[in-house]
């Protein structure tokens, strides 16, 4: 008995709809899963805050200095990459292993991003004062590109290239709280 060709092409037209439904399924799981994703990652400012608060008061460092450097450097997005650095803070390996034996793929997480990036400002905190060249800007500029090449400009600020990033320009120029914390909420 022969085969109806409509029956063939009928066929063929159910495969190559299937074919294209599975792909317009399997391209709307992968998106709805980094949206999905990308929701988990996000931390409030609220959250960030309050850490941040909490791990620079066990350095002495100003907790609103670092929020705004978390700022500048990441938006407060944990999963931030750059070429070079990771996380909130925007570690480099160097940076990350100079204050932490802690392996440095503990840098996507948000708190021990932070925690180590105000472990690494406190070394250049104190690095500054044994030089005695200790000021908050100095610090932005020694966070920012480390404090040998704060040293190398001879601890002038006017030394060292300034950052486009607009918050970096205005710690630059004396305001280390360039950027209001989110208020507390009370319970």
């Amino acid at each position: 008995m022969p085969m109806d060709p409509h029956y063939l092409r009928d066929e063929r037209m159910l495969v190559r709809l299937a074919v294209v439904l599975g792909l317009v399924v399997g391209i709307l799981a992968i998106l709805l899963a980094k949206n999905l994703t990308s929701r988990a990652e996000q931390v409030s400012p609220s959250e960030v805050w309050s850490f941040v608060q909490e791990a620079s008061a066990q350095k002495g460092l100003d907790p609103e200095f670092v929020y705004a450097l978390a700022w500048a450097e990441s938006s407060l997005k944990p999963k931030a990459r750059s070429s070079v650095a990771r996380g909130m803070m925007q570690l480099t390996k160097s940076a990350w292993r100079e204050v932490s034996e802690e392996s440095y793929r503990h840098a996507w997480d948000w708190k021990t991003n932070i925690r180590v990036g105000v472990d690494y400002l406190a070394f250049c905190r104190d690095f500054l004062k044994r030089h005695d060249a200790f000021s908050y800007p100095l610090l932005a500029a020694s966070y920012r590109y480390g404090p040998y090449y704060v040293k190398k400009r001879g601890f002038d600020l006017n030394q060292v290239r300034t950052p486009k990033n607009e918050i970096y320009k205005r710690i630059f120029d004396g305001n280390i709280r360039p950027v209001r914390p989110p208020p507390v909420t009370g319970y």
